[in-house]
C-alpha cells in the first residue's frame, strides 16, 4: 500500500475534535510514517495507543485525595498539562500528562498513600494493573506520599523528567 499526503501528522490539531474519526486519522498517518521510517517500536507504541483510543482528555477534575490535589497542581505549576481520574481500559488513572503535539496521555501517575499499600492484595492488584497499561503502551510513574512530603520539589522534577525523556526519544 502506498499512501501519498501533503500533511505530516503533527500538523493536525485533533484536540477539540469531538469524534473519534479525526483522532483514528491522525494515528493512521503517524503508523504509516513510523513504519516508512522503519521503527519498528513506534509502530508498536501507536497500535498499541490505538487499542485505548477511546481515551480522550477527561478535563473534569476530581481527586481522590488532597494528596492528588496537591501533586496535580504542582505538577501544572511545572508547566505541564495534568487531568485527574484517566480510565483506560477498565482502569483509572489518578493523573494524565497530556501532550498537546501527539495529542494523547504521555504518563500516567499513581499517588499511592503508604495506608493504600499497607495489603498485599492492593499492591498484588496495582503491580498487575501497571503491568497491563504498560504492555498497551502507557508509561507510569509512581508518587509515594511519603517521598512528597519530605520533598515534593523532588518528585516534581522526577516526573518533569520522565516527561523530557518521552516527548524526546
Amino acid at each position: 500500500m502506498y499512501l501519498v499526503t501533503s500533511i505530516e501528522p503533527e500538523e493536525l490539531n485533533v484536540d477539540s475534535s469531538k469524534n473519534n474519526g479525526p483522532k483514528l486519522f491522525k494515528k493512521y498517518l503517524q503508523y504509516v510514517k513510523a513504519v516508512s521510517d522503519g521503527n519498528k517500536e513506534l509502530t508498536q507504541e501507536i497500535l498499541n495507543s490505538v487499542c485505548d483510543s477511546n481515551v480522550g482528555r477527561n478535563e473534569e477534575v476530581h481527586y481522590d485525595s488532597d494528596f492528588e490535589n496537591q501533586v496535580h497542581d504542582a505538577l501544572e505549576k511545572a508547566g505541564l498539562i495534568v487531568d485527574t481520574q484517566i480510565g483506560v481500559s477498565g482502569y483509572k488513572i489518578d493523573l494524565g500528562v497530556y501532550d498537546k503535539n501527539s495529542s494523547k496521555y504521555i504518563l500516567g501517575i499513581e499517588c499511592d498513600g503508604a495506608a493504600f499499600h499497607s495489603s498485599k492484595s492492593a499492591r498484588e492488584r496495582d503491580i498487575y494493573r501497571q503491568r497491563y497499561l504498560e504492555s498497551r503502551g502507557w508509561n507510569i510513574i509512581r508518587i509515594w506520599s511519603k517521598n512528597w512530603w519530605s520533598n515534593p520539589q523532588r518528585e516534581v522534577d522526577r516526573v518533569v523528567e520522565r516527561v523530557n525523556e518521552i516527548i524526546n526519544r
